[in-house]
């Protein structure tokens, strides 16, 4: 119990990398535009919420702020998301751009993580140097191909994802039973 309290946040996160890499095994085309969709009703919501703070606050206090502007800008979004998915199958080859690159600074973040290990003398250092070195060589293969086709890089990224998640999880349980 005490190595769950810890670790929470690590362990999901560990938990998150293998759920979301198994559902894009399981039907990437489904589950980008689902997440698309999902995010389009969080905007629209957002959206209400500003525009029910605006008509609910008086007027002259409501005229300072952009609660108005904003809430018709977000709920635009959020509809855009919800009924025009299907530019995302458009637009993939940039979000996978993008996403290799966020996966590049996961890479640099772990890469951090093992000089720091190496600074404090861990004798499992290697084990992050590994993690660093799966996360930039992922993210720089995204990058560097983001012609792949729409079901290839999700599948890619779901097996790369799930790799992740388990290195991550092996070195977490071989760091607590080290320390």
């Amino acid at each position: 119990m005490k190595f769950i309290k810890e670790n929470l946040n690590a362990l999901l996160t560990i938990l998150f990398l293998v759920l979301i890499g198994i559902l894009l095994l399981v039907d990437p085309a489904t589950f980008g535009i689902t997440i698309i969709k999902v995010a389009g009703i969080f905007f629209a919501a957002l959206g209400v919420f500003d525009l029910v703070k605006y008509f609910r606050a008086e007027p002259s206090e409501a005229a300072k702020g952009q609660s108005f502007s904003s809430g018709v800008t977000m709920i635009s979004i959020g509809c855009f998301c919800i009924f025009g998915s299907g530019w995302f199958k458009d637009a993939f080859p940039v979000l996978a751009v993008l996403y290799g690159l966020f996966q590049i600074l996961i890479g640099f973040r772990k890469a951090q993580r093992t000089v720091d290990a190496l600074r404090t003398q861990n004798p499992l250092w290697y084990l992050k140097a590994i993690s660093a070195g799966i996360s930039l060589l992922f993210g720089f293969i995204i990058v560097l191909n983001p012609g792949m086709t729409f079901m290839s890089i999700w599948v890619f990224t779901g097996v790369t994802l799930i790799i992740e998640g388990v290195f991550d999880a092996v070195t977490l349980f071989l760091q607590q039973k080290k320390a």
